[in-house]
């Protein structure tokens, strides 16, 4: 008995003793769930503590929420941006401006063309950079005009404007015409056949621009998988990665900077560096001038260092002379290749696919362009300037579908605006461009297409600061002048040899599609270019 009272005794303490251990863990466990929850709620109170940022600067604000900000499809880039804006645009109208978060980013969305003038022209010293993060120098081709801030920026577009003039244009335009005679053989051989019109109009753009900026005879037109002819078309999609590096900095901006992620793989930096360098050296060798871009790049690089002429910025030690070396060239022909092509590309796609909808148009643009050429013996510089609702008809077409559906621009010294509201160093303006242009107020009836608004005797009514497509103030589109002649030749070209009508697989009416900050339809503009003679 002693011996089994025993056993039962040894054997209560042990279950005791495991249910004590079961119990001390169970408690360990609820403790380290409690706490979890503690600093799991303390992150999010804190998470969403600068929410409430706006309403305390008694700015107007566009909710947002745990943990995208105002908008999951922002982060996503799962809609087109343009829309995303005009959504809240229309939502906290008729406020000046407004804020709203882009994840933890505080942003202010500028509509009253008033304050878009404050922002881009009158008080342009506190809102001259574009971006809110610091891109890496080891990023080569990223150091070019559209991203540089501060004073190199100043430095550089100083010396990069003249080769933008009416004049440089006109010295330029024969390299203009060699390719267009190259692309009518294209245009002809495709009467008949349906096409997707941005591959078409997209070739003469990467020839002109390699030819002006290159000095490359790249012949596009024939070779239509050029590695020249790609790299636009390749940048202008996003991969997953692409899309997660960018809402990484829209997210941790600081973190970013920190990462000082590549947006250019180190192949494609490779391929451009040694392009420029070679077709430097080899200009240089034989003493080739050929009145385009690179030449102007050639006397930069030879006199060596920019800035050393900015003497007050010097002194106030805002600007420190800088070296323009071939990276720095190879950065500024490479967004001439990128912005130059996908602007006028789509621009010119936009417009055809107006056209052939809008048979009346056409017909007229077409009268237009036979008439001044007839007149002038040919394409010539003065021809194009004289074609009065050509120009018409293109500015209708960057109303209607404005390449960048927004502008940002960076606030680097606080300041209060003319509506009382003070804009903190730190923030980031948005510039609603689709949404200004689409707006009744400004343009009746904004989905129309009505080249009408844009002549001379309408386009003194339009209110300034509502057309944007080439952004506006001393840092609005430098390449302008260049973007809208190469559009033009290539519209004449194309229209001087059939029309353009709609297709079984053209999508009336267009949609739109998702992308990080450019205006690109969902599918491809499929048209079919049928003989002049057609009735």
């Amino acid at each position: 008995m002693s011996v089994l009272g025993g056993h039962d005794a040894s054997s209560h303490l042990a279950t005791e003793s495991f249910l004590s251990l079961t119990t001390r863990v169970l408690q360990i466990m609820w403790l380290a769930i409690a706490l979890s929850l503690l600093a799991g709620w303390l992150l999010y109170k804190y998470y969403i503590s600068v929410y409430d940022l706006f309403k305390k600067r008694g700015i107007p604000y566009y909710p947002s929420k745990f943990p995208y900000g105002c908008s999951y499809e922002i982060l996503a880039q799962s809609k087109f941006l343009g829309d995303i804006h005009d959504e809240m645009y229309k939502k906290l109208a008729p406020n000046p401006m407004f804020g709203f978060f882009v994840v933890r980013v505080p942003m202010l969305q500028i509509r009253d063309p008033e304050l878009i003038r404050f922002v881009l022209t009158k008080e342009f010293s506190h809102f001259r950079d574009r971006m809110f993060i610091k891109l890496s120098e080891k990023d080569i081709l990223n150091q070019h005009l559209f991203n540089l801030d501060g004073e190199r920026w100043r430095a550089l577009r100083v010396k990069l404007t003249p080769t933008f003039t009416s004049g440089k244009m006109k010295a330029m335009f024969p390299l203009f015409v060699n390719c267009a005679e190259a692309f009518e053989s294209l245009v002809v051989s495709k009467i008949g056949s349906d096409v997707d019109i941005k591959d078409i109009v997209g070739r003469l753009m990467t020839d002109i621009i390699c030819s002006c900026a290159f000095g490359l005879d790249t012949n596009t037109i024939n070779e239509p998988d050029h590695k020249l002819r790609q790299i636009p078309a390749q940048l202008s999609k996003m991969g997953f990665i692409d899309k997660v590096i960018i809402a990484i900095m829209q997210a941790m901006p600081q973190v970013a900077s920190k990462f000082k992620a590549r947006f250019t793989p180190q192949e494609l930096e490779d391929y451009i560096v040694n392009l420029v360098e070679n077709t430097l050296e080899y200009r240089e060798k034989n003493n080739i001038k050929r009145n385009d871009f690179l030449d102007l790049l050639i006397e930069l690089k030879n006199k060596g260092t920019l800035g050393e002429d900015m003497r007050d910025e010097i002194e106030e030690q805002k600007c420190q002379p800088f070296e323009f070396n071939n990276g720095l060239m190879a950065a500024q022909c490479f967004v001439f290749l990128f912005a130059g092509f996908e602007t006028s590309s789509s621009v010119q796609s936009f417009c055809l696919y107006e056209l052939a909808i809008n048979q009346d148009i056409q017909a007229r643009v077409k009268k237009e362009i036979n008439e001044i050429i007839e007149k002038h013996g040919g394409l010539t510089y003065q021809a194009v300037k004289e074609m009065e609702y050509l120009d018409m008809v293109i500015s209708e077409t960057m109303r209607k579908y404005p390449t960048l559906p927004i502008l940002m621009r960076y606030c680097s010294k606080s300041i209060t605006t003319p509506y009382g509201y003070k804009i903190e160093a730190g923030d980031t303006i948005i510039i609603p461009v689709w949404s200004l242009h689409h707006d009744p107020e400004y343009y009746p009836n904004p989905e129309k297409f009505d080249p009408e608004r844009f002549s001379s005797q309408n386009i003194e009514s339009i209110n300034p600061y509502t057309y944007l497509p080439f952004g506006e103030g001393p840092r609005m589109c430098i390449g302008m002048r260049f973007g809208k002649l190469q559009t033009k030749v290539g519209l004449i070209t194309l229209l001087r040899n059939c029309r353009v009508e709609p297709c079984g697989a053209t999508k009336i009416p267009l949609v739109i599609g998702p992308s990080s900050m450019l205006t690109m339809p969902k599918d491809p503009i499929e048209l079919k270019l049928v003989p002049q003679s057609s009735s």
